[in-house]
């Protein structure tokens, strides 16, 4: 009887813990999003009273989105008028639908990477030349080494780039050392932060991608979605940096260009404000630009995105393309895969899957 009372209770205390936990990582995405709203409020376009109704009685099946119309306003800017309604708020792609399909805390986890090598030992990446996890200098084998053999390491380098290994967000916490001509001190200085690294060997990008802008990898960006066990590729992108920028995220000052299934450029590019280009600032046009590699890059997707089911069913892969034209993997975001230019460039992310994404996740009794 006292067993049965103890266990109760501690369920009720799990479950308590569980529903305020899931508060609050809600109420922190909603923040996120709130911030990625506040870069965009210079680019809204009115909805017209048509407009407004069509898409709160769309969603009214689902959820109440009378709250979310900035978004909307914002995405009118480029949506085609019929697809508008199925255009998925910000806010309600990190508050709802990204942690349906996420398990939070394995995420948080699992997205370090440094981890990566024991995901995608069969995958090319950049070649790893030290990591530091939790304070413990490691090779690229995980073999535990000191710093004067770190030091080392990246001195049989002529430049590196040293990344946080978890929560790198929008190219923050990267840095490019040239080692040729850095100090000891300053590899220290790389090597001494408080949080854990992977530092890389600098890759070559193919020329199809060098001439959009050369002063960055640039990186093209994949959705993927597990439903009912299939794999669907949502949207792909390619991301450049700008005006000689060295990292290609939106957030840091790139841009963003959809790419057409055959792995052309579109015609338009955007940055994450919203603003417009035909070309690239440096002088490429995108209309119709063949991107090396690109069905590679999908047909690895597709291939990888089951390893992930335990964590995530809905991931951003980030490829670059080598000088050879194959895939080489730089990240995968197993949460808060940032969907804004994925629907200036692509529209509605979830295309004609959106009415069974948001049935799947709004249940109703």
């Amino acid at each position: 009887m006292i067993r049965s009372i103890i266990g109760g209770l501690h369920r009720y205390a799990v479950n308590k813990y569980s529903i305020m936990r899931d508060q609050h990582l809600k109420k922190e995405r909603l923040k996120t999003a709130k911030h990625y709203l506040s870069e965009k409020l210079g680019h809204l376009r009115p909805l017209t009273s048509a407009q407004r109704n069509e898409i709160i009685n769309y969603w009214s099946q689902y959820t109440d989105v009378s709250r979310e119309m900035k978004w909307f306003e914002f995405y009118n800017n480029w949506c085609d008028e019929q697809q508008l309604k199925h255009i998925i708020p910000d806010s309600i792609m990190y508050g709802d639908i990204d942690v349906f399909f996420t398990n939070p805390r394995r995420s948080y986890e699992l997205d370090d990477k440094n981890l990566y090598s024991m995901f995608f030992q069969d995958i090319k990446m950049p070649p790893t030349v030290v990591r530091k996890c939790s304070g413990v200098l490691l090779d690229s084998d995980y073999h535990i080494i000191d710093e004067e053999r770190a030091l080392e390491l990246c001195r049989q380098e002529p430049c590196v780039i040293c990344k946080q290994a978890r929560n790198s967000v929008g190219g923050k916490g990267v840095s490019f050392v040239d080692c040729s001509s850095a100090s000891t001190q300053e590899l220290k200085a790389m090597l001494s932060g408080p949080f854990d690294l992977i530092v890389q060997a600098i890759i070559s990008q193919h020329e199809s991608i060098s001439r959009l802008h050369d002063k960055s990898v640039n990186t093209i960006r994949i959705m993927s979605l597990v439903l009912d066990g299939q794999v669907h590729l949502l949207s792909g992108v390619l991301r450049m940096g700008r005006d000689g920028s060295r990292v290609d995220n939106a957030s840091s000052g790139g841009i963003v260009c959809g790419l057409n299934d055959d792995g052309t450029l579109k015609e338009f590019a955007y940055d994450v404000c919203g603003n417009c280009w035909t070309q690239h600032p440096q002088g490429a046009v995108f209309k119709g630009a063949k991107i090396a590699g690109y069905s590679q890059c999908r047909e690895l997707v597709m291939q990888l995105a089951g390893r992930l089911c335990p964590t995530s069913r809905l991931v951003s892969w980030d490829f670059a393309v080598g000088e050879d034209g194959e895939p080489i993997l730089i990240e995968v975001n197993l949460t808060y895969g940032q969907v804004d230019f994925h629907q200036m460039c692509n529209g509605p992310i979830f295309g004609e899957l959106t009415d069974k994404i948001l049935s799947t996740v709004f249940k109703k009794d």
